[in-house]
């Protein structure tokens, strides 16, 4: 194998895709950026500043920090309340682009709070979710109090619809549904939930402009310089890239043809200038943390920590997969960013946060491997898997 663990696999490919998006958000965004601000290096360099930061939070969260002590009710509860006040102030002072209400502006950087909800909504669901499987009580969709996290998630989306953003409350929402049915929820209620979307696809589909939207993403080309552009100028760019690509920096999609060309759609320029061959390589990357990530959680005991990390895995891996699949036209426009490829500050942060929980759980696990072992051997454990594997809020508040 490449890697001795899949820590290290994690940490490899976060910092390869890291490097890869710098190249990529510079080369997407130079000339809008030269245009906007007279500056060519202006969003690298905002770049090269949240990921900064994201380090700092990653190296925190993975390696300072006992992922158990997130998992209480009144730090979940803390976090939510602190999400829904981001979500009403959006609402309230944030700024509208692009006909949204999307990001507030705070000294000259800006704040996503729907991304900060998709983090919410996993450490809630671990939280939750996870005590009531190592408690061994039932998990449903209905009734309270084995509803709460869902509850919470509704307030979520609701407030993130409103922005308007009908795509990330989606995600948001069918993340937590995701969690739930993990956690094991009974079949009838999958069953259901299959019922209700056909349902309420079919009602979005009664208002025309819905329907005219699924009829340009099936056939863009109908309407190539209306309502199909954006995605015919993707195909367009990632076509042209042929199989090795044209040479860095000159695919001419970012020349003002295609929107979005270094946020949403950055997986295009890629494509454009790095080819077929290249597309799949960055694939591979993520199918190999898809991997890694997997392979934590099925072999963490702790039952908040396997939660935790499948959340993590539904979250950015499946964000990735819908990010591509938007841009090649497999799915409808729903804008999501490609994680480290498309440009974002929040966004960023986020990931490198959830990555940074998704190592703290592996540590924790790799502690208790070691205290077992130890003690088969009639050696003491040390302090370090003392500290590590004995939850320090062993004495909490149970949920309810």
């Amino acid at each position: 194998m490449l890697w001795e663990n899949p820590k290290d696999a994690i940490i490899t490919l976060m910092i390869l895709l890291m490097v890869i998006g710098c190249v990529n958000v510079f080369s997407a965004s130079f000339v809008r950026a030269e245009a906007m601000t007279g500056n060519p290096y202006h969003f690298l360099i905002r770049y090269l500043g949240y990921a900064v930061v994201g380090g700092l939070v990653f190296w925190a969260t993975a390696f300072h920090i006992n992922y158990k002590k997130l998992m209480s009710p009144r730090f979940y509860m803390v976090v939510a309340g602190v999400t829904i006040f981001l979500l009403l102030a959006t609402l309230g002072i944030g700024t509208v682009v692009n006909g949204s209400r999307r990001w507030i502006y705070i000294a000259g950087f800006s704040l996503q709070a729907s991304e900060l909800a998709k983090v919410s909504v996993i450490l809630m669901a671990a939280s939750f979710l996870g005590d009531r499987l190592q408690r061994g009580l039932r998990v449903s969709l209905l009734g309270y109090p084995s509803n709460q996290a869902l509850v919470i998630t509704i307030i979520f989306s609701l407030l993130i619809f409103l922005q308007p953003d009908m795509g990330t409350a989606t995600i948001v929402f069918a993340l937590m549904i995701g969690m739930y049915v993990l956690a094991g929820i009974p079949r009838r209620q999958i069953f259901d939930l299959g019922i209700l979307a056909v349902g309420i696809g079919a009602l979005a589909m009664m208002a025309p402009y819905r329907r005219e939207r699924i009829f340009l993403w099936l056939d863009p080309w109908k309407d190539a310089q209306g309502g199909g552009y954006q995605m015919t100028q993707s195909l367009m760019a990632i076509g042209s890239g042929g199989l090795t690509g044209l040479p860095w920096g000159q695919g001419s999609s970012k020349f003002f043809y295609l929107p979005e060309a270094h946020t949403d759609f950055a997986f295009a320029i890629f494509c454009q200038e790095w080819g077929y061959i290249g597309a799949l390589f960055l694939i591979a990357c993520f199918v190999i943390m898809a991997w890694a990530m997997v392979t934590i959680a099925m072999n963490t005991q702790d039952r908040r920590g396997y939660m935790l990390v499948a959340g993590a895995t539904m979250f950015l891996i499946g964000q990735a997969a819908a990010n591509m699949a938007m841009v090649t036209g497999l799915f409808p426009v729903i804008g999501v960013p490609l994680m480290f490829i498309s440009y974002g500050g929040t966004s960023l942060i986020a990931n490198m946060f959830t990555l940074g929980l998704v190592i703290a759980v592996y540590r924790n696990e790799s502690a208790r491997e070691t205290m077992e072992e130890r003690i088969a051997a009639g050696l003491p454990p040390t302090e370090e898997n003392r500290l590590r594997v004995v939850s320090p809020d062993r004495n909490r508040r149970p949920f309810s």
